[in-house]
C-alpha cells in the first residue's frame, strides 16, 4: 500500500485484487477550511494495449470504476468505549436507549437507533483492533537486539499489556450487553442485529489477534518477555471458533473442508456493519450543459447537410444524379462532423463541465444533501498534458529519447468534491470526516495484451548449448495524481503522486511508487 498524508487530505493507493486497484481519499472536515477539493488523475496507457477513444469511451471507464463515499470510522479507543462517562460511546448509547425500551417505550425509531449504534460499535471495534495490531506487529518486527536501539518501537511493551487488558474489559462489557438484549421485551430486529454484531466481533478478534500471535512468535526475544500476553491473546483466539459453534453461528471453521461459508459469512457481516457508514449517492448522468453542447454538435452537422442540399438544389434537378450524390455525400459528412464536434467538445470542455454530478446524501433520516461530487473523463493529446504532469511522468527517464520507446495515450479523469460543513456539523457529532474511495478495474485495459510469459532463446556460455528461458512480459501504466485543496489556514495547496502499475495479460503484478521530489 502506498500512503501519503497531508493536513486535510490523506491519500492511499493499494492493490485490491488481481484486477483492481483502489485510491482512497480521507477528507478531514473543518468548518474554517474551504470545503472544495479537486483530484486530477492522468492515466498514461501504453499504445501497445490498443486502448483509446475509438474503443474505450466514457461509459466503459465508469463501468470499470466503483466509487464509495462513506463516513470515516470515529476514533474511540477500546478502553474508552467501555467508559460509562463517555457520552459519545456507542456502547453507552445502546445501553441508554435499551433502558427506555425495557421501560416500555415502543417507538420503532428507537429500535432503529439502537441497531445503528450497534453497527457503528462494530465498525469502531474493528478499526481499533486492526490499528492496534498493525502498530504492534510493526513494533515487534524491530524488537530484536539485532536492531539498533534508535530504530526500536519503545511503546510495544507497555502497550501490549494495556491492549490485552482493554480486550478483556471489552469482552466483559459486550457479554453484559448481550444478556440485556436477550430480554424478550427487546424488539426482534435489535436482537437479530445483536446476533450479527456478536458473530462479527468474534471473527474480528480471531482474525486480527491471530496476526498478533504470529508476530509475537516470530520474535523469540519478544515472546520470552511477553509470554503472559501471548497466553492471554491465545486464550481469546482459541475460544472464538468454539463460541461461534456453540452459538450455532454459520461462520465455523472446519479443518479439512472448503470453508467457503466462513469467508462468505464474514463478507456479509462486514457489509452489514459498515453499511451504517455509507452515504447515499444519487447519480445525475450527463449534466444538462454537456447535452447542450452535444446538441449543438448535432445541430452544426445538420446545418452543414441542409446548406449543401440547398446549394445543389439550385443547380440541379432534385431527381438528377448529381443532386442525389450530393445529398448522400452530405449525409455521410454530417455524421462524421457530428462525431468530430462531440469529441472536440468532450476534450475541450472537460476542464469546465463534468460528465456526471453525484449528490452526496446523508443516510440518516431526512437524507439531507451534504455535498456534491462531479466527474469528467476524456482522452487528451500529449500536447495538452499540463507541463507539471509531463515533468512528473518523465521524472524517472534515463535518457532524453526514452519517450520514443514507450508511446502512450493519456486518459484524464477529473473529480471535484464540494462539501457543506454547516449541514454535516449540525446533524452529526461523531461522523463528520469522509472517505472517498474509487476502485478501478483494469480487466478491459489488458484484454489485448500479449501472453504473460514468452520464451527467450539464449546460448549457455558454459557449454554453448542453445536453451530457452521463460520471461515475464509486463506493461507499465503510469498514474500521476494531482490534488488541489485548501489548508486549514485557507492557503491553496497542490500535492502530487506518481504511481507505476505493472500489468500483464492476467492482471496487476504490483504497484510501485515513483518519488516526485
Amino acid at each position: 500500500m502506498i500512503e501519503d498524508q497531508n493536513d486535510i487530505l490523506d491519500s492511499r493507493i493499494k492493490l485490491h485484487d488481481r484486477h483492481r486497484f483502489e485510491v482512497k481519499l480521507d477528507i478531514d472536515l473543518d468548518a474554517s477550511a474551504r470545503s472544495s477539493y479537486e483530484v486530477e488523475t492522468y492515466f498514461f496507457i501504453p499504445r501497445s494495449l490498443n486502448i483509446g477513444p475509438h474503443n474505450y469511451g466514457k461509459e466503459k471507464f465508469y463501468n470499470a470504476s466503483q466509487r464509495y463515499i462513506r463516513w470515516r470510522i470515529p476514533k474511540i479507543s477500546i478502553g474508552k468505549l467501555c467508559d460509562p462517562s463517555l457520552s459519545t460511546s456507542p456502547l453507552n448509547r445502546v445501553r441508554e436507549d435499551l433502558g427506555k425500551v425495557l421501560a416500555g417505550a415502543g417507538d420503532p425509531e428507537l429500535a432503529d437507533k439502537i441497531c445503528d449504534e450497534l453497527r457503528l460499535l462494530g465498525c469502531i471495534i474493528r478499526g481499533e483492533i486492526r490499528d492496534y495490531v498493525k502498530v504492534f506487529v510493526d513494533g515487534l518486527a524491530t524488537y530484536s537486539h539485532a536492531v539498533p536501539a534508535a530504530q526500536r518501537k519503545l511503546f510495544v511493551g507497555e502497550g501490549l499489556g494495556n491492549f490485552l487488558g482493554d480486550l478483556k474489559g471489552l469482552e466483559t462489557a459486550l457479554s453484559s450487553l448481550k444478556a440485556e438484549i436477550s430480554d424478550p421485551a427487546v424488539p426482534v430486529k435489535v436482537r437479530e442485529t445483536m446476533a450479527f454484531f456478536d458473530e462479527y466481533v468474534s471473527l474480528i478478534l480471531e482474525e486480527y489477534l491471530t496476526s498478533l500471535i504470529e508476530a509475537l512468535r516470530a520474535s523469540p526475544e519478544a515472546l520470552a518477555r511477553f509470554k503472559d500476553v501471548e497466553t492471554g491473546v491465545l486464550a481469546i483466539v482459541t475460544a472464538q471458533n468454539r463460541y461461534r459453534q456453540a452459538m450455532k453461528y454459520p461462520s465455523v471453521l472446519v479443518p479439512g473442508s472448503s470453508n467457503e461459508t466462513i469467508i462468505y459469512r464474514r463478507g456479509v457481516l462486514k457489509k452489514f456493519m459498515s453499511g451504517v457508514l455509507y452515504l447515499k449517492a444519487e447519480f445525475s448522468e450527463w449534466e444538462s450543459l454537456t447535452q447542450v453542447f452535444f446538441g449543438l454538435a448535432a445541430g452544426g452537422a445538420m446545418l452543414f447537410a441542409v446548406l449543401v442540399t440547398l446549394f445543389f438544389q439550385r443547380r440541379y434537378a432534385m431527381d438528377s444524379m448529381p443532386f442525389v450524390l450530393a445529398v448522400v455525400i452530405s449525409y455521410i459528412f454530417k455524421d462524421r462532423i457530428k462525431d468530430w464536434l462531440k469529441l472536440l467538445f468532450s476534450r475541450s470542455l472537460t476542464r469546465w463541465i463534468s460528465d456526471r454530478k453525484i449528490d452526496i446524501l446523508d443516510s440518516a433520516e431526512g437524507s439531507a444533501r451534504i455535498g456534491v461530487l462531479k466527474e469528467a473523463v476524456t482522452f487528451i493529446p500529449g500536447r495538452d498534458v499540463p507541463p507539471d504532469i509531463t515533468r512528473l511522468r518523465r521524472i524517472d527517464n534515463i535518457t532524453s529519447v526514452d519517450e520514443e520507446g514507450k508511446p502512450e495515450r493519456v486518459l484524464k479523469y477529473k473529480k471535484e468534491i464540494f462539501l457543506f460543513p454547516e449541514v454535516i456539523m449540525k446533524r452529526h457529532e461523531r461522523r463528520r470526516d469522509l472517505n472517498d474511495i474509487m476502485r478501478f478495474n483494469i480487466r478491459e485495459v489488458v484484454e489485448q495484451a500479449d501472453d504473460a510469459e514468452v520464451d527467450y532463446p539464449y546460448v549457455d556460455p558454459a557449454d554453448g548449448a542453445v536453451r530457452s528461458a521463460s520471461c515475464a512480459r509486463v506493461y507499465h501504466m503510469n498514474l500521476v495524481l494531482k490534488y488541489t485543496y485548501y489548508s486549514r489556514e485557507g492557503q491553496l495547496n497542490l500535492h502530487y503522486e506518481r504511481i507505476r502499475i505493472v500489468l500483464n495479460k492476467e492482471g496487476i503484478v504490483r504497484l510501485e511508487e515513483v518519488r516526485v521530489a
